[in-house]
């Protein structure tokens, strides 16, 4: 920010600074006051600048060879020459204008270029969008706010906001994001600087945040909370402590080190509080005497020390190199120190993709060659970025993972972070492996002292390749393999002598054999499928060795989230949404046939455990039975348990369930895989869709009459369905548009033409949903018709219960005359089962794999999917290369919002949604293809004069909550939907058919993101009311949605910004709303600073959400 002609001019930089850090835009105000002179910016900051200037006139060069004609805009004189020098190339048609000056009062910005596109506007038939060059591997929110403000001042020029902007990052690929996806976002930000600039607060003081790595206050900021003696010192304390400290008059390092011990303090656990306490304690203490000083925790059953195996001559000492500003990342050395026969290191480098690949598969198979000659070794680390980038590039190459399994299974990874975490603290004011060398080594005294510095000298070297430099990292990095080994000794020097080593038993499984030959096999058919191979057909061939082995690597994290959680304490259950900590028996086991059943009681937690769950026993990772009831309101959970398996504890914690059986869809996956290879004439339709070919019809024009008269016919799209050629077809269905009215007629006509229909989802639930439609329409046809469903009779909630449709519990007792089956993947990937369907119809396909596709779709020659990929989506929990993680539909549509007309059919109308809130769905989420239906407008609330001010009688109310330090718990905002929910059962509404209705709890839907809310709105509601997360009320609909959203903060998010700003959740929850939907949220979560251009474009939804809010 600087003053021109007495006005304050802004740019894209003075947004960020203030986004990431109002401390430094204060700063940087006092420099533009002439108040303070501006620091110095760092040299890896610099070296950045210089790279990425360097990728700007690259690409301006590749630009001028390819014949582009380009117009470049000097880099002297004013923002305002410059600026009319730019117009005059915009009005001129130039095709490409290179550092385009951009001005309108009050900002400015200099766009790297401006490409001229067809699209009319002011200028003539043409106009311009922004394009930036970018050293990063991938786009970020960053970049997407810089070109939104560019893509606004290119509207002031020619009248059009552009219709897109693009990124070309570091490896030349092209990222293009329409500025719609940061709009909203943009407008709230600038909104609340142009606030705080008019009134900044002087009295802000400096944090630590994730803009200190590039800020060029930082320095200034360390050295004030050193003078203040500000509690930011402590290692690894927390805003929301610091906040909760002083509001105790605990306000600076030396108070806290001097507070009593028994003190208690609001809002901090006692322990919380003694950690701290003595982290405080150790550091004042190494400021006054100058020593260092440690103090032992207590000990805990498989934490801390007793992480630590027995030590052994052969153990290996490990640490990586990477460098984040190649394009996709780069790990560039792995390092490996040991002293089998005195001190040796081991140097592997990769300075590119091919490079780093072939380093991993030669540090691996050192791994495994050393620990058979040494089998009681263990490979040692400082930290988890070791481990993590080993998961990472064994799924992104492929390659070697067994072998990363092997270490992760046999506990071979050592952390020593773990083991100083858990079972000591120390003097210094952070817990880096840095900062523990003073304990144990003299200082270094190599040139790089640290990974930023390795970064900068890696790439010094990029530009000179002096292998000099090369030598200063392996050196720095044979250091921190050294310092990991003494960090070793060291703690082995203060390791309490009584405690137990750690030792980690695994069993060769009884079937080795077994799995080694089928390897061998799968092996061979992905070498079959590849080949020699180029191009798409090489890169579709390479997708479907990817599936063959999807379920392993799927299954793979949800082993390893289970050996890690083994030794976890009960609170790190408790805060693990995937567990059920510290359970309590609270009443005798009682007895049902031949199993107990055993009753607890367990604290307030968010968890993903169910009813039918089969969790494991954290403890021994023995099977506690089945979870037979759960009630997170009331904190109960029963367990059933067979008694050869014996009673179970007392006390106990829960792990997610094993893995489930899944051989047979692998199977299912190698059978297309071999009749890929052989090109046998089976799995036409699978082919297709793999090769992503659009979908064959008799009629040829079949999808395009679909879409002729303007709006959807069924009686044409059932004509579209029956005419499918050994293919697969995508009917898209968005809130309330009858996708399983339609679905169900189209099964209808189906069945009645003689053809055998297959249906099946990734649930029981969905299945059975859509079953019910078509017995439904069979009835009020008037036809009947003889159909199955493969269920489970000791799972009620699996079974149909249908006139036509009946329940069996095994696959055999499926006959000829059953025209209709219906079943999970489990099901239809039976070889049994091999093209025995006509259709294949699978419902909320969003949520279905694409390896499960494959698994399923070998029973059908056709294959319908049905759903929405903008609802819930896919639950994935493996790393998967290519695009062999995906879901089926996210495969199809390679990230549209809304299927393309010559790929499948959309259901434009919905059936529920009053226009108002139509139009925001439409346009925030399916590219503005949704239309209401004209009766919808009547939908409506009759407000009485006393209702409560906040409702409306139609459309969407955002309600800000000012509120601090919740994260899944909001009384604010609970007590406000308390009121809300008294008003709205005093009122009447319209439907559609404009008969009027009063009120009821049926008619209001509460939901949250956080289970924890929605026990605490249970209790303070009705008992009637409706009360759920979205999960639960997907498919579900109701005049009223009230929406808590809960989170105060970023400080106080418990879980990813992904999971509470999901457009696909708020997309579900907004959606359940016929007349009205009330959402509730605090105004601090439009400010949530983002990483990613997701995490962006999820939050500018939300400001899209409350600019939606139009009162009359």
């Amino acid at each position: 920010m600087w003053f021109n002609s007495g006005e304050m001019v802004l740019s894209p930089n003075d947004l960020l600074t203030f986004l990431g850090c109002k401390y430094a835009s204060i700063q940087d105000l006092h420099v533009a006051y002439g108040q303070k002179t501006k620091p110095e910016i760092s040299e890896d900051v610099a070296i950045i600048q210089d790279a990425g200037l360097k990728h700007e006139k690259a690409y301006l060069e590749s630009l001028k060879a390819s014949g582009r004609q380009v117009v470049e805009i000097p880099a002297t004189g004013s923002i305002a020459e410059r600026s009319d020098l730019t117009v005059k190339a915009m009005k001129s048609g130039a095709e490409v204008i290179y550092q385009a000056a951009l001005y309108s009062k009050p900002w400015h910005g200099y766009s790297d270029f401006l490409i001229r596109q067809k699209t009319p506007s002011k200028l003539g038939n043409y106009s311009y969008f922004p394009l930036d060059t970018k050293l990063k591997k991938t786009a970020t929110a960053d970049h997407l706010i810089q070109l939104g403000i560019y893509a606004d001042l290119i509207e002031s020029v020619q009248g059009v906001l552009p219709a897109e902007v693009k990124i070309i990052l570091g490896d030349q690929s092209a990222v293009t994001i329409p500025p719609a996806s940061v709009v909203y976002y943009l407008r709230e930000a600038k909104s609340r600087l142009a606030g705080f600039l008019k009134s900044p607060d002087r009295s802000l003081e400096p944090e630590p945040c994730r803009h200190c790595s590039l800020c060029r206050w930082k320095d200034e900021c360390e050295n004030i909370w050193v003078d203040d003696d500000h509690l930011w010192q402590v290692a690894n304390i927390r805003k929301t402590q610091i906040l909760k400290l002083r509001e105790a008059g605990i306000n600076t390092l030396t108070q806290l080190s001097e507070t009593e011990e028994n003190i208690k303090i609001p809002g901090l656990s006692g322990e919380t509080f003694q950690k701290l306490r003595k982290q405080a304690v150790l550091q004042k203490q190494k400021t006054v005497t100058g020593k260092n000083e440690y103090y032992l925790l207590p000990e805990s059953a498989g934490r801390g020390f007793q992480r630590l195996p027995k030590p052994d001559s052969g153990d290996l000492f490990f640490d990586m190199e990477g460098d984040p500003l190649y394009p996709e990342g780069l790990e560039y050395l792995f390092g490996v120190f040991h002293r089998t026969a005195g001190d040796k290191f081991l140097a592997f480098w990769g300075h590119n993709p091919d490079e780093e690949k072939k380093a991993f598969e030669e540090t691996m198979a050192f791994f495994i060659s050393h620990l058979e000659k040494h089998p009681a070794a263990h490979i040692y680390h400082y930290n988890h970025y070791e481990e993590t980038a080993l998961k990472r590039l064994s799924s992104r190459y492929a390659t070697c993972e067994d072998e990363v399994d092997f270490l992760l299974r046999h506990g071979r990874l050592v952390d020593l972070y773990k083991v100083v975490r858990e079972g000591l603290m120390v003097s210094e004011p952070g817990y880096s492996i840095k900062n523990l060398e003073s304990f144990y080594m003299e200082k270094r005294s190599g040139d790089v002292k640290n990974a930023a510095q390795s970064i900068v000298v890696y790439e010094h070297w990029r530009r000179n390749n002096d292998p000099a430099l090369l030598q200063e990292i392996e050196d720095y990095n044979y250091d921190d393999c050294k310092s990991t080994a003494l960090c070793l000794d060291w703690l082995l020097s203060i390791r309490p002598g009584r405690m137990p080593w750690y030792e980690k038993t695994f069993e060769k499984p009884e079937n080795a054999e077994e799995i080694d030959k089928l390897k061998a096999e799968q092996l061979a058919l992905q070498q079959s499928l590849v080949g020699d191979t180029a191009g798409h057909e090489r890169k579709v061939r390479e997708l479907v060795s990817y599936l063959c082995d999807f379920h392993r690597r799927e299954q793979k994290p949800q082993w390893w989230k289970i050996f890690s959680l083994q030794g976890a304490t009960d609170e790190e259950l408790i805060d693990d949404r995937e567990c059920v900590g510290a359970l309590q028996l609270i009443a005798e086991p009682r007895v049902e046939k031949n199993s107990y059943i055993c009753e607890y009681r367990f604290p307030i937690q968010e968890t993903k455990r169910r009813k039918g769950d089969k969790p494991l026993i954290a403890e021994n990772l023995q099977s506690a039975g089945t979870i037979v009831f759960m009630d997170p309101a009331s904190q109960i959970i029963e367990l059933k348990r067979g008694k050869r398996s014996g009673l179970l504890p007392n006390c106990l914690s829960l792990l997610p369930p094993q893995p489930i059986a899944d051989k047979v869809l692998r199977n299912a996956i190698k059978r297309f895989a071999g009749s890929y290879v052989n090109d046998d004439g089976r799995f036409t339709a699978l082919k297709q869709f793999i090769e992503c070919q659009p979908p064959c019809f008799t009629n040829e024009s079949s999808l395009q009459e679909v879409y002729e008269s303007g709006t959807i016919n069924p009686a044409v799209v059932l004509k579209t369905v029956s005419s499918l050629q050994n293919s697969v077809l995508f009917i898209q269905g968005p809130p309330g548009c009858g996708k399983t009215f339609h679905s169900a007629q189209i099964i209808l006509a189906l069945l009645k033409a003689g053809k055998r229909v297959g249906v099946s989802s990734n649930s029981h639930k969905a299945i059975i949903n859509l079953l019910h439609g078509i017995e439904k329409a069979a009835d009020k046809d008037g036809f009947r018709f003889s159909g199955v469903k493969k269920s489970d009779s000791d799972s009620p909630e699996t079974m149909v219960n249908g006139n036509m449709i009946r329940d069996v519990d095994k696959k055999d007792e499926i006959n000829r005359d059953d025209m209709l089956i219906a079943g999970t993947a489990w099901l239809f990937a039976d070889p049994g089962f091999e093209e025995i369907c006509d259709y294949l119809f699978v419902d909320e396909a969003g949520q279905v794999s694409l390896a499960n596709l494959i698994s399923m779709g070998v029973a059908a020659r056709n294959i319908v999917l049905i759903g929405d990929q903008m609802q819930l989506s896919q639950p994935i929990q493996g790393s998967h290369p290519g695009e062999s993680g995906n879901s089926a539909l996210d495969y199809l549509l390679k990230g549209r919002a809304t299927v393309p007309a010559d790929r499948g059919i959309f259901l434009d109308t919905t059936w529920r949604l009053h226009p108002d809130i139509c139009n925001f769905i439409s346009q925030a989420v399916y590219d503005g293809r949704l239309r209401a239906h004209r009766d919808n407008a009547k939908q409506s609330l009759l407000l009485q004069p006393d209702a409560h001010p906040e409702l409306k009688e139609h459309g969407i109310s955002f309600i800000p909550v000012e509120h601090s330090g919740c994260s899944q718990m909001s009384e604010p905002e609970g007590e406000i939907i308390k009121e809300l929910f008294a008003s709205l059962l005093q009122q009447k509404y319209c439907d559609r058919n404009g008969k009027t209705h009063a009120m009821t709890a049926e008619n209001i839907l509460v939901i949250s993101p956080y289970n924890v809310q929605v026990n605490y709105l249970k209790s303070i509601l009705p008992a009637e009311a409706r009360v759920g997360t979205v999960d639960k009320f997907q498919g579900q609909e109701a005049e009223v949605v009230l929406i808590s959203m809960v989170t105060s903060g970023i400080d106080e998010l418990p879980r990813d910004i992904e999971f509470l700003f999901s457009r696909n959740r708020l997309n579900v929850a907004v959606s359940r709303a016929r007349s009205l939907a009330v959402i509730l949220a605090s105004p601090r979560l439009l400010e949530i600073p983002c990483a990613t251009v997701e995490q962006l474009s999820l939050v500018n939804t939300l400001c899209h959400l409350k600019s939606c809010d139009k009162r009359e």
